[in-house]
């Protein structure tokens, strides 16, 4: 899955044409410098991205674990809500498990957003550090914002992460996975959101039979995404390593 939009080549150095976002050349005998001096002194160094990086990864990989059962957890959620239904019991009586990996899941998310956010603003910050003529859709400060904001949400977060991978000629792959990541991940949210709607609050609720079809979608959804995402990160933090031996 690729973005719908065009969006330039994420040029390097001796593609960029004179006067157009390039650094001047600087004059003969002064140091070069990967960076003007104006924006180092604004940003700072850059940093390895490190064990942001591990943690970034390691949230995602348990998310996804944490997924692998929810199918199943749904099946016997519904059976014990039908039957409760059947003896008189409102599904508020008790708490299946189905509702403890849940809440689990949420707090697991929870740490996972601000992990990754910590992850992506160092990530961000590199690539303006290291690679100045690498294009940017939008503003740092939406490397938090865009995931919480209604409606742009729903690409904001794309395009931070597509622009701080730069796209290189030695990995074309790189860019077409962050959109895979991207569609697997909305369609994961869509199914939890409907799984949400479709959990019995009172002894009138319906629907409650659809609820493990929606779980068997998330599932699958949420696991291709962690799984994608987790190769996105690997590759983000390569092309930082890359830069950064550059620098040295």
């Amino acid at each position: 899955m690729s973005d719908p939009t065009p969006y330039p080549r994420f040029p390097s150095e001796d593609d960029v044409p004179e006067g157009w976002g390039r650094a001047p050349e600087p004059p003969s005998g002064a140091p070069a410098s990967p960076v003007p001096a104006a924006a180092s002194a604004s940003l700072g160094t850059p940093e390895p991205l490190g064990v942001l990086t591990a943690l970034t990864t390691g949230f995602a990989a348990l998310y996804a674990a944490l997924m692998l059962p929810r199918y199943w957890l749904a099946r016997d959620a519904e059976d014990q809500w039908t039957s409760g239904a059947a003896a008189g019991r409102s599904p508020e009586e008790f708490f299946t498990p189905y509702e403890v990996v849940d809440l689990v899941g949420y707090l697991v998310l929870l740490g996972a957003f601000v992990v990754t956010c910590l992850w992506l603003w160092r990530a961000r910050r590199n690539v303006e550090l290291l690679s100045p003529t690498s294009p940017h859709a939008r503003s740092r400060g939406w490397v938090w914002g865009g995931w919480l904001v209604p409606v742009v949400s729903l690409w904001f977060p794309f395009q931070v992460v597509r622009d701080v991978l730069r796209v290189r000629s030695h990995h074309p792959s790189s860019g077409s996975r962050v959109g895979w990541w991207w569609g697997a991940f909305i369609v994961a949210n869509v199914a939890t959101g409907v799984e949400s709607l479709l959990v019995p609050t009172d002894l009138e609720s319906t629907g409650v039979g659809d609820l493990p079809a929606f779980a068997a979608v998330s599932t699958v959804a949420w696991v291709v995404a962690s799984v994608v995402w987790i190769r996105v990160v690997r590759a983000v933090a390569a092309d930082q390593e890359e830069l950064l031996a550059g620098r040295g």
